[in-house]
């Protein structure tokens, strides 16, 4: 080392009738030497445990399931339509023109319609679903028991978005289903009512309409055939 040759050669001064240069050369050596530690003691391998190079450092993967809920609107418009029909039979007698008898005619009409009623209504509806996910992450401590807790917990909460964003959209896709299905359950009840109540008057008169057209017809026919018998 440095100072050991200084000290040497402060021994050779001394030898050779120079002393006073010996004890400063010594004092500079032990200066060298007590640098060269220093420089040693910073430059050396950290102290275990410090920094984050020492720490453990742990991965896990984790599968989550999550339940997601949606809520969606829907307007349906229902149309009804119900046939109604009237039947009808007429009679008329008419006295030949020569007086020797009378003739007796029986016609039949039929009327016939269909009824149409719309509704339109609005519901909301609620949908869920449940999907599974998996994730992954790791984690740097100082022991393994809390790089592991801290691992998992990144891993639960990645594992739980992906399955948020699988369920979503089926959620979402479930409650516009129950939101349609439910609109038209309740237009189809309100038209068919509507239709329901319209077809007793709307039976009535085709019967009125029916017995007109069989009264007429018969009519008709009945002095057609007393003038081809008389």
């Amino acid at each position: 080392m440095a100072s050991d040759r200084l000290t040497r050669f402060s021994r050779r001064l001394r030898a050779a009738g120079r002393p006073s240069l010996g004890p400063a050369l010594t004092a500079l050596g032990a200066l060298i030497a007590l640098a060269a530690v220093v420089a040693g003691g910073a430059g050396g391998p950290r102290s275990e445990g410090a920094g984050s190079e020492d720490g453990v450092r742990v991965c896990k993967t984790v599968k989550e399931s999550a339940t997601v809920r949606r809520q969606a609107k829907a307007l349906v418009t229902f149309t009804a339509r119900q046939p109604v029909s009237a039947e009808a039979t007429g009679t008329a007698t008419e006295v030949l023109t020569d007086g020797s008898g009378e003739i007796t005619v029986t016609a039949t009409a039929t009327r016939s319609s269909t009824l149409v009623a719309r509704s339109k209504v609005a519901a909301g509806a609620t949908g869920s679903a449940t999907a599974s996910g998996s994730g992954r992450a790791c984690a740097l401590a100082s022991d393994r028991e809390e790089a592991g807790y801290r691992a998992r917990l990144g891993a639960q909460e990645r594992a739980s978005e992906r399955a948020k964003r699988r369920a979503g959209p089926r959620a979402q896709k479930a409650a516009e289903e129950k939101a349609r299905g439910k609109a038209r359950r309740r237009a189809k009840s309100r038209a068919v009512d509507r239709v329901e109540g319209e077809a007793v008057s709307a039976q009535q008169g085709l019967q009125k309409e029916a017995q007109q057209a069989a009264d007429r017809q018969a009519f008709e026919r009945a002095v057609r055939r007393a003038a081809e018998l008389s």
